[in-house]
């Protein structure tokens, strides 16, 4: 499946948007969501005010989703983790120095939309 979507996407893999949400902090309502998705997973849980890009890493949120913080790869109509794209490509998705120095895909990125300053 990885090696039909980077051809297709000549190199390139489509991720999905990845949103994690804080319980203890208001989305700024910045990161162009419909305000019904803001509070997605319920009040509970929190506002979404992440988005995250490109991650392998679990978010570390108390009640979370089994996949929740993971970036999903799109290809047709099937999807996969990218954690576990890179598991299954290893070097020849991230390259052989990430590869041989980590075994992971060890970088993500993320912006922030919170209405006041993290505490």
């Amino acid at each position: 499946m990885i090696e039909g979507g980077l051809a297709d996407g000549d190199g390139l893999l489509r991720l999905a948007p990845c949103w994690v949400p804080r319980s203890f902090l208001q989305p700024g309502k910045r990161l162009k969501l419909h305000p019904d998705d803001l509070y997605a997973y319920g009040l509970n849980r929190g506002g979404i005010d992440e988005r995250w890009f490109a991650s392998t890493t679990p978010a570390a949120n108390e009640n979370r989703t089994p996949d929740e913080g993971l970036s999903y790869v799109i290809v047709g109509g099937q999807r996969c983790t990218l954690a576990e794209a890179v598991a299954e490509c290893g070097a020849d998705l991230i390259g052989a120095k990430l590869w041989n120095k980590y075994g992971k895909w060890p970088v993500y990125s993320k912006f922030f939309d919170n209405m006041g300053p993290i505490p």
